[in-house]
């Protein structure tokens, strides 16, 4: 859309009960910085409330005749109501995917309009995925459940389109072709797709919304890698006008032998050893926003930092504008799937709650090259409830275009489905073994720990696999573990540490929680220089 208005910042706000009639035309009683989750101290809440009120009056000049005005949340945790000035628009249920609604009708034009939002999230208490969020983490955090983040935590805006517009596209690249696709409002509609490679136009194509895919082929084609995260410009034009600028990546992650019969995760045809760490995304004044767009950036930057190449984005899908990060940084993504993490209040999961956040979660950041893997479980937080067999076929069939991961370090592993045998070892990492149909990695290890005095989230009360008295004990422990998997690659293809940060309590991170570095210059050099050595020796 040619013109947007950003809806983040000061809202009103109250929490409510389940019996709460909306407060229609009434000031709220508190503020609430948007898009900052209610327990955040960014938010200026600072409180946690199963069911939240914000309110939001805006103005709205005299729009183009015949346009919409589109409403757009990129997430809420858990459950959303909308209305507008009085009248019910629509609800959502997910807390992690994007949502928006058609609001033209809705409007008062040249005038104050009222968005009143109700938002109810149950945590830990309920049976939607959540992954490490826990109500009593406010009061006892522990060793790895974290403060919730409940309602609005990601960016509001809206957005004024023509009559007919585009309301998502779908883009996909193997090592020749992009296979492009876009849903528009009114079905059926032709559109024009450019592909340029940031000084030219290389290839063109059309198609009609919704009815199939636009194939189209990229001469002497600039692929992907970590070390070249080469990104082409794509952009798909409406017969209406409406315009989206995008990007997408040529690349395949798929298995495959190495010279040896090895079964390994190939990108474009060529074995590549992943090493990465587990990020949980949290931030100790926006949990789960991050208080800036250059602290969103400074974590996936620290990959390279520290000699890596891979992220596992741990129990948690993150805003667009971070994949952005990892797809133009070079940074590969195994993507997890949020859990409902344990039952912890004798409330199993539902199982059609996870399957619709699964594929929303699918859904959303599908059209990131960085992302190449999938983890439906982990551990045994939930897949005790489920068909694992039938999850990761399900998943597999979805996008075929990526690995799948059956079971992180959990007994669903011992199924030997999916694409990777992927164990956990605290602290010391082990020596899976690949087989014809999956490849070894070494999910989760290490924990190492140095509690660095003001730096804690709790003073004197961190906890970790293995703590250790000083950074530089924790920089050597890390070289030897590193080594260590080093010397069994001949098996092992992949292998994620734990941890990128502290948080809250669990004080195993390269960075403290507030992001300063633990190690000197040096031994972050050190660090570096092992973890190369394991991607490229």
């Amino acid at each position: 859309a040619s013109s947007w208005v950003n809806l983040n910042g000061l809202w009103e706000f109250q929490p409510g009960t389940a019996t709460d009639a909306p407060p229609f035309g009434q000031r709220l009683n508190a503020t609430i910085l948007v898009p900052f989750p209610a327990e955040s101290c960014l938010s200026g809440v600072w409180q946690n409330h199963p069911y939240l009120w914000y309110r939001k009056v805006f103005y709205t000049p005299f729009p183009t005749p015949g346009t919409h005005t589109i409403l757009r949340f990129g997430a809420v945790d858990w459950q959303t109501t909308i209305w507008i000035n009085g009248k019910p628009v629509g609800n959502h249920t997910g807390g992690y995917d994007g949502f928006e609604f058609d609001v033209t009708d809705y409007l008062i034009i040249d005038s104050d309009n009222e968005l009143l939002v109700r938002v109810f999230d149950p945590s830990d208490f309920g049976a939607q995925v959540f992954g490490k969020q826990r109500v009593s983490a406010i009061t006892d955090a522990g060793g790895d459940t974290y403060t919730p983040a409940s309602g609005i935590w990601q960016t509001v805006w809206l957005e004024n389109t023509p009559a007919t517009y585009i309301q998502s596209v779908r883009i996909k690249g193997n090592l020749t072709v992009f296979t492009l696709s876009v849903q528009s409002n009114v079905a059926n509609m032709p559109y024009t797709v450019t592909v340029s490679d940031n000084q030219r136009v290389v290839a063109q194509g059309n198609g009609l919304t919704g009815v199939s895919n636009v194939i189209v082929v990229i001469p002497q084609p600039h692929l992907w890698t970590p070390d070249d995260p080469f990104l082409y410009n794509i952009t798909f034009v409406l017969g209406s006008g409406d315009t989206v600028y995008s990007y997408g990546g040529l690349r395949t992650f798929a298995l495959g032998k190495d010279d040896k019969g090895v079964t390994r995760p190939m990108l474009n045809g060529q074995f590549i050893f992943l090493a990465g760490w587990l990020d949980q995304s949290y931030w100790p004044d926006g949990i789960y926003t991050a208080p800036s767009d250059e602290a969103l950036a400074f974590d996936v930057k620290a990959v390279k930092t520290f000699g890596m190449n891979m992220i596992r984005l741990h129990q948690k899908v993150n805003s667009e504008r971070w994949y952005w990060y990892t797809d133009s940084l070079g940074i590969i993504v195994f993507q997890d799937m949020v859990q409902h993490y344990g039952d912890p209040h004798g409330n199993p999961p539902s199982r059609d709650l996870f399957l619709t956040d699964f594929k929303a979660m699918m859904d959303g950041r599908y059209n990131h090259p960085s992302i190449v893997q999938w983890t439906a479980f982990n551990e045994g937080d939930m897949v005790g409830h489920f068909n694992a067999t039938e999850v990761v076929e399900w998943a597999q069939a979805y996008d075929p275009s990526r690995l799948v991961d059956t079971d992180s370090g959990g007994p669903a592993n011992d199924l030997h489905v999916g694409d990777v045998n992927d164990i956990h070892d605290y602290p010391d990492p082990q020596d899976p073994k690949p087989n014809d149909h999956q490849y070894a990695m070494i999910g989760e290890f290490g924990g190492i720990g140095a509690f660095i005095d003001g730096h804690e989230w709790w003073p004197k009360q961190c906890s970790t696999y293995l703590h250790v008295q000083t950074p530089e004990d924790e920089a050597d422990t890390y070289i030897r573990m590193a080594n260590t998997i080093l010397s069994r690659k001949k098996d092992i293809s992949a292998s994620v540490y734990t941890q990128i940060t502290d948080v809250e309590r669990e004080c195993d991170g390269f960075y403290n929680y507030d992001r300063t570095n633990k190690f000197t210059d040096d031994q972050v050099k050190a660090i570096a220089a092992a973890n190369q050595a394991l991607i490229h020796n």
